[in-house]
């Protein structure tokens, strides 16, 4: 039997005793849930957004007896997909009693859904034409029936929010059916592409306009995540030793990528040993090697103006319009000007005060070695 188990977990979201503190921000939203507010949560993609949802609905659960309910709705190109997720994500985490008297409501409506095995998503798999949309509304009105069954309040949360845009009118749908939720239910819409959820929610036009509270999930304090690292590797028989530096300072507080690169040293370092400054540097070659791939067709995906206002933001050092850097990339003001709301809408940037920042530390890196390949040796 394996027992000696690499501590650090980067593939996957974290479960809610794992994550490295968010106790503020987990405070913060059970606060307005609790309070009857709606919020917007958002945080660039591998910031730990699902796991802070899944330990905010944990923790509201147990402390404040809240009815805790996480659709995914990744990628959802559908009222299909749609109805299904939220049906399932119900199946998921409705217990007891209020599950069973729910379940019956379900099934007299006629319409084919169930919290069991045979509900819409069995229907829709057996006859694709089948009409959806009056499963949707019942379930989108779920959260009025679990109020009558007995529940106190309902947190529900939307993970991935932003792919509605997909299925045309589905906000205005959702918003006609929890403007009557007040009283019994909160709601919390999370998403990790900043230009579409100002869409949703900052655009006068739109259904959902000003309808939830901003909420930035940000960076990790260096100190969580060294007392963190040093503790796992401590409980595991290690000792991170001289390495913990190096690797906060190329993790900057990005939580995926601080547990991808302890990880890597975790398993470069012998039981028993303690992690050297060569350990750190085979670890960090190994996370970056495992990213090329990934970070090649994120490069490719860019635009030039794009590709070049990324070495831009690198190369002058938080200031894209830098004199000297625009004439080397042969980059104008304009240019720039139009690339960085582009970067920002999709999250590959953000902006802190007068300067701007790659959000993920590693891809700056991987583009700084791009852009500063090794001399060749002659043999």
């Amino acid at each position: 039997m394996l027992t000696d188990i690499n501590p650090f977990v980067y593939s996957h979201p974290l479960a809610p005793a794992e994550i490295i503190d968010r106790d503020d921000e987990t405070r913060e939203l059970l606060t307005n849930a609790v309070g009857g507010h709606y919020v917007r949560l958002y945080a660039p993609r591998k910031y730990g957004k699902t796991s802070l949802l899944q330990r905010a609905l944990a923790d509201g659960e147990r402390e404040e007896g809240l009815i805790p309910v996480l659709v995914d709705l990744y990628r959802v190109v559908s009222l299909a997909d749609v109805t299904v997720r939220i049906e399932r994500a119900y199946a998921r985490h409705l217990k007891g009693a209020v599950r069973a008297r729910v379940d019956q409501f379900l099934q007299r409506t006629g319409i084919g859904l169930s919290l069991g095995a045979t509900g819409i998503s069995a229907r829709i798999q057996l006859d694709p034409k089948a009409d959806p949309l009056p499963a949707l509304h019942a379930l989108l009105d779920l959260p009025l029936r679990l109020e009558q069954s007995g529940g106190y309040r309902a947190l529900i949360a939307f993970d991935e929010f932003q792919d509605i845009q997909k299925v045309p009118d589905l906000d205005g749908l959702v918003r006609s059916h929890i403007q009557y939720h007040g009283d019994v239910a909160s709601y919390v819409f999370a998403g990790s592409e900043p230009g579409l959820m100002e869409q949703l929610f900052e655009d006068r036009d739109r259904p959902l306009y000003g309808s939830a509270v901003p909420m930035r999930l940000g960076r990790l304090a260096p100190q969580d995540v060294g007392a963190y690292v040093a503790e796992r590797f401590a409980e595991s028989g290690r000792d991170v030793g001289e390495a913990l530096g190096s690797l906060l300072h190329a993790a900057d507080g990005h939580p995926q990528r601080a547990m991808l690169l302890a990880h890597r040293l975790w398993a470069s370092v012998e039981p028993g040993g303690a992690a050297t400054l060569e350990n750190w540097r085979r670890a960090h070659e190994a996370a970056l090697a495992e990213l090329d791939a990934e970070f090649d067709a994120e490069w490719r995906h860019l635009d030039t103006s794009e590709q070049k206002t990324l070495r831009s933001v690198i190369e002058g050092g938080g200031s894209p319009y830098r004199g000297d850097v625009l004439a080397r990339l042969a980059l104008t003001k304009d240019m720039v000007r139009k690339a960085l709301p582009r970067l920002a809408a999709s999250a590959l940037i953000e902006r802190h005060g007068d300067r701007h920042e790659i959000v993920d530390p590693l891809f700056a890196e991987w583009i700084r070695r791009s852009a500063d390949p090794p001399e060749m040796v002659d043999p």
